[in-house]
């Protein structure tokens, strides 16, 4: 009768220990697409662009605190698209916007991005404000969700 406690005890600590494990360790997803968007000035339709994303997606079993890192260049801006500049998605716990940061060589330049985007998980719609207030969105819906 000891000896089936224990077994039962040791076979709940490994379980407790497994699922512990799938939580901490991200499920990762190579993200290659490229996606059209229109570009919005002063709430109309300006022009249209293209944005390439290719990197990786961390997705984690048991939280919603899932994150980008990679390439999201905006082909109608420049300098998202310099050598060796990178982007990280934050996706948060039960937020509606995610936070975008660029980088290039361990350094955070002045990009005129705000650092808030409103993006699915998936990462096909999405939208994102620059400093003079022009919009970057796939979609009217998104637009105005973002707005």
């Amino acid at each position: 009768m000891k000896q089936k406690y224990k077994t039962i005890g040791k076979v709940v600590v490994a379980l407790v220990i497994g699922f512990w494990v799938l939580s901490i360790i991200p499920f990762n997803q190579n993200i290659k697409q490229e996606i059209f968007a229109n570009i919005y000035k002063n709430g109309v339709v300006t022009d249209k662009t293209t944005v390439f994303i290719d990197g990786e997606k961390g997705n984690y079993l048991f939280r919603d605190d899932d994150s980008f890192n990679g390439k999201f260049h905006i082909l109608s801006y420049e300098k998202t698209g310099r050598e060796d500049m990178q982007a990280s998605i934050r996706w948060g716990d039960e937020q509606n916007i995610q936070r975008l940061i660029y980088f290039q060589n361990a350094s955070f330049p002045d990009m005129d991005v705000i650092g808030t985007i409103l993006i699915n998980e998936e990462m096909t719609q999405f939208a994102l404000m620059f400093t003079d207030g022009t919009v970057i969105a796939t979609s009217n819906e998104v637009y105005t969700l973002y707005t």
